[in-house]
Formats: C-alpha cells, sequence, structure tokens
C-alpha cells in the first residue's frame, strides 16, 4: 500500500497531438488557443493531466520532433501568451500540464547546430557528436552504428569535413551529453519551463543520451525490427549507444532538478527495451524517473493469460515504491481499436484494464471515442518515417505513424470533423470514419464509447483503491479471465476480465459484494453474490469490504 501517495500516481494522463486536436485559426492545423478551446471537455471526461507532443519551433521536418528553439512557442501554434494562458486554465481545472521533452537531439536548424558545423575551432564546436570518417578520403562513417529507423547512424558534413552522429533521423543531430556546457544549457532550458509552472515532462527516447565514448562497433543481431522484449534493431545491438551507465546517472540528475522545486513535479521516459532495461531509468534507489512506459503491456494480443504475465513480470521488478505506468496508443503507434478490428467490446476491456492496475495510465487522444486508425492516401503522407528506403523499399509500405495522428473528430462533418470553425477547411491530415466516432454524437448515446470512458474514469476517482491501492492477481485456472484485487483500507475491490466470447460463470469474492461497474455499462450499483455469469468481454468491477 502508498503510504504517502504522489499526484502522478493517481493521476490519469491524456496525449494530446497540438497539430491534430483542434483549429481555432482556420488554417487546418491544431493549436493551443484550440486546446484552451476545448478544456471543458477534457474536464468533463475526467482526466487529471495533458501531455503536449512538442509544439517548440520547429521546421516541422519531424512535426515537432526536430526542434530550433527549446523555450518558445512555434508560431502557427501560437504564442507564448496563449501558452500561459493555458496553463493557467489548466491548473484552475485541476488539470497537470507535462511537456514533451527533447534531450537527445535539435533540428539541424537550430542555431547550436548551424554553428558547430562551420568549422573545426567555434564556440560549439563540440555540442554535436562529430566524428572524423575513415577511409583514404575520410569518407566512410567512422562505425557501424545504425540510427533507430534504418541506415548509418552518421551523416557527412561537406562545411566541418567530419560526420555527425544522428540516432534518430538524419536532421535530427544528437547533442553531446558529454560537454558540460550542453547540460548547463539544457538545464536551463528545463529551468524555464519549471519555472513558467509545467508539472513535468515526458522525457524523448531517454536511452539513447550518451554513447560509447570510444565509439566502438555496436554487435551484430538478426532483429530487423525492435520488440517489446528488445531494443535490438536493423541487424545490430545497440550495446554502445544505448541505456549507458551515464544516461542512468543523468535522470537522477534530472530527478535531482525536479525535486528541488515546488510543487512537486513528475518525470516519464519513454525508452524502447524490456522491462530489465528499463528499470535503472527509476535511479538505483528509486531517484531517477518517477515513471517509464511499459510499451511490452501495450504490445500484447488479446489475451488473458499474456496480459497477466505482463503483470506478474511488472510487479516483480517494479515493486513498490517503483512505480509502472502504462499505455496502449501514442503518436507513433497504430491506434487501439484498430488493433482490435474495430471491437468496441473488446476495447472497452481493455480499458478496465489499463484504468484499474497498480500504475499510472496514459490516454491517447481520440482513444475515447474508438477513433479508428485512417488509411492515409500514399500521396497525403507526411512521416518522414514512411518516406525511407530500405533496400529500395519505403517503410510507408510497412510502416507509417500518420493514421494515428489525424484530426481528432468533433462532430460528423465530412471534411474537417469540426476540428475547425469553418466546416470547408481542409485539415493538414485527412480524417478518418467519423459518422458515428465523433464528440458530438457520443455525447448523446449512452451506449457510446465517451459515455462508458466518463463512467469509467468517474469510478476510478471515486475509489482509491483503483489509484493506490495494492493488487494482487489471481491464480485462476480460466485461461479466458484475468482476474485481480485492488485493495486500499478497508475497501476490496476485485476485477473480472472475460477475455473470450463465450459467457464465463464466476464466484464473488465474498457472500455479499457490490457491482460498481460493468462494461456493459449496468446504470446502478447492485448486491450481487455467489455464482454469477461474466458476458462475452465483459469486464466488472465489484466491492467488498475488509472484516
Amino acid at each position: 500500500m502508498v503510504n504517502q501517495s504522489k499526484w502522478w500516481q493517481k493521476a490519469v494522463f491524456y496525449q494530446i497531438y497540438p497539430r491534430s486536436f483542434s483549429d481555432s485559426t482556420n488554417n487546418g492545423i491544431g493549436d493551443l488557443q484550440g486546446i484552451i478551446n476545448k478544456l471543458d471537455y477534457l474536464e468533463a471526461l475526467g482526466i487529471d493531466g495533458i501531455w503536449f507532443s512538442p509544439f517548440f519551433p520547429s521546421p516541422q521536418e519531424d512535426y515537432g520532433y526536430d526542434i530550433s528553439d527549446f523555450g518558445s512557442i512555434n508560431p502557427e501554434y501560437g504564442t507564448m501568451k496563449d501558452f500561459d494562458d493555458l496553463l493557467k486554465k489548466s491548473h484552475k481545472k485541476g488539470i497537470k500540464i507535462i511537456l514533451d521533452l527533447l534531450l537527445n537531439h535539435t533540428s539541424t536548424q537550430h542555431p547550436w547546430f548551424l554553428e558547430s558545423k562551420k568549422d573545426r575551432i567555434n564556440e560549439k564546436r563540440d555540442w554535436y557528436v562529430w566524428r572524423d570518417g575513415r577511409g583514404k578520403n575520410g569518407k566512410k562513417e567512422p562505425n557501424n552504428w545504425n540510427s533507430m529507423v534504418g541506415g548509418s547512424a552518421w551523416e557527412w558534413s561537406e562545411e566541418r569535413k567530419q560526420f555527425y552522429l544522428h540516432q534518430f533521423l538524419t536532421f535530427q543531430p544528437d547533442l553531446n551529453w558529454r560537454n558540460p556546457d550542453v547540460q548547463i544549457a539544457m538545464f536551463n532550458h528545463i529551468r524555464f519551463w519549471l519555472e513558467k509552472g509545467v508539472d513535468g515532462f515526458r522525457l524523448d527516447i531517454i536511452q539513447t543520451l550518451f554513447e560509447d565514448k570510444y565509439f566502438k562497433n555496436n554487435p551484430p543481431s538478426w532483429r530487423f525490427f525492435p520488440s517489446h522484449n528488445s531494443n535490438e534493431t536493423m541487424f545490430q545491438k545497440p550495446k554502445y549507444t544505448q541505456f549507458l551507465p551515464e544516461t542512468i546517472e543523468l535522470c537522477q540528475k534530472l530527478r535531482e532538478l525536479v525535486n528541488s522545486y515546488s510543487p512537486e513535479r513528475m518525470l516519464v521516459g519513454e525508452a524502447q527495451g524490456n522491462l530489465q532495461m528499463i528499470k535503472p531509468l527509476y535511479g538505483k534507489n528509486n531517484d531517477g524517473l518517477h515513471l517509464s512506459f511499459n510499451f511490452k503491456f501495450g504490445g500484447q494480443s488479446f489475451s488473458a493469460s499474456k496480459f497477466r504475465r505482463v503483470l506478474e513480470e511488472t510487479e516483480l521488478l517494479l515493486e513498490e515504491p517503483y512505480w509502472p505506468c502504462y499505455v496502449f496508443s501514442n503518436h507513433d503507434t497504430e491506434r487501439l481499436i484498430s488493433r482490435q478490428k474495430d471491437d468496441k467490446e473488446k476495447a472497452k476491456l481493455l480499458a478496465v484494464l489499463l484504468l484499474t492496475i497498480r500504475g499510472t495510465p496514459f490516454i491517447y487522444y481520440g482513444e475515447e471515442i474508438g477513433m479508428l486508425q485512417t488509411k492515409v492516401p500514399k500521396d497525403k503522407q507526411l512521416d518522414p518515417i514512411s518516406k525511407i528506403k530500405i533496400w529500395g523499399i519505403p517503410l510507408g509500405f510497412l510502416y507509417g505513424r500518420d493514421g494515428c495522428r489525424t484530426p481528432m473528430q468533433w462532430d460528423d462533418s465530412p471534411i474537417n470533423a469540426g476540428f475547425s470553425n469553418d466546416p470547408k477547411i481542409v485539415p493538414w491530415l485527412p480524417i478518418g470514419q467519423n459518422e458515428n466516432k465523433n464528440v458530438r454524437n457520443e455525447l448523446r448515446d449512452e451506449k457510446s464509447m465517451l459515455t462508458f470512458f466518463k463512467k469509467l474514469l468517474k469510478v476510478r476517482k471515486q475509489n482509491e483503491s483503483l489509484q493506490i491501492g495494492q493488487l494482487s492477481i489471481s491464480r485462476d485456472s480460466n485461461s479466458n479471465l484475468l482476474i485481480y484485487e485492488r485493495s486500499f483500507q478497508k475497501q476490496q475491490l476485485t476485477i473480472f476480465l472475460n477475455f473470450s466470447r463465450k459467457k464465463q460463470n464466476i464466484v464473488t469474492p465474498n457472500k455479499k459484494s457490490k457491482q460498481i461497474f460493468s462494461t456493459k455499462l449496468f446504470e446502478e450499483q447492485k448486491e450481487i453474490s455467489g455464482k454469477i455469469t461474466l458476458q462475452p468481454y465483459e469486464g466488472l468491477i465489484i466491492e467488498s469490504m475488509k472484516k
């Protein structure tokens, strides 16, 4: 049991991709004022915090994840005054604000990089990772390191006659975190936003900050794509480019920095790798990151036994006071309900799982209305990853992120789904299927996904057991069922999840128990006892009081 719970342990976070949430200026691009206009909706939904994908100045080659200024707002999203207004109004509603912080790299258009690449004697000459090439003319890559999206991690600069490192895309050069001046500059940017009052940061590809100082070759691997059990990719083990001890130490420095501010702030990491790799990011004594996404959880197929194994592994490795963090969808992955072939009942069951286990949950915008992955035509694809070619084949054939980033569907308008005030405005990405998957229609429907989410979030908020209670996972022999208990003080809640298309019989924990929630949207709480039947794909929360 958590003795002194933290706000970020109780919170439910909602990720907003600003470019796609709400357009207040009728230019087809979402903006900060558009988000402000929707704060009442978010408050009524019942979320506690928002994580924003980047809205800093950027050439938008990777749509915000290529930053050219860490201390300002991209004009197409608004002004610093708009951000201050957003922060103030969000806090007034009790909604925390988490910004996306890219520590690993900048844009090639950042003034630091423009100066660094001029020559080898300027003041910022070693603010990035530069290296002489090999071979007679020095144009052979310094070593065999690959980028996370394929191909060499090295790019030639004709001006410096050297290679620079980019662990992601070529226009995102890696900062040299071994340079103390870089650390000072980046920490000053972090302080700028903390002093404005932001409540924390999501740390992009945090595992990549430091590389081997001797630039040793990475060993080979048979894996092409990374998995949730391994960060090996493109036939390489990133032994010398990811999860180095210096990165763990930096996580502790970041924690020290945010701990110096009051009220308490939070850090959540994004790192590709298994739980054994991720746990050190929390720090040796839980003095590193507060949270790190557990992507293995979100990558499971629809199976009670598979989710049980992930939960058991997580509880074993991240025992209290460590705190797990769970997510199904984000701006880089296919939308949850599309992975379930648009099966609303399966999606509801997984939502109950996400919002009732021990840990901090993140919801991706549109998940609450069952937004589907949009099939973006090839000629309208904008994601730079989709245009990368591996062996002559564009990655867009296999993988692209545009489909999960399409505009939020506020109504059933055919052109922009209420994303812009002017129904004739064409948004930056095409609208998905929105005839019956939009906020306006679902608010009127008592059986809609949106109504379901609002009720479930309300139940979570009303029961501390679901927020900070202990988790005990049942070893029930029925492989179709996932059963676990959450308990806090005198309350005990039992969650039954039926992963089968068939009815399943269960026995209530006590002779007299009370049903407080079901995915079948029973309107009232009711007492139940003895044997009861779970409907196909039903999720059920039962309350019983400890003696």
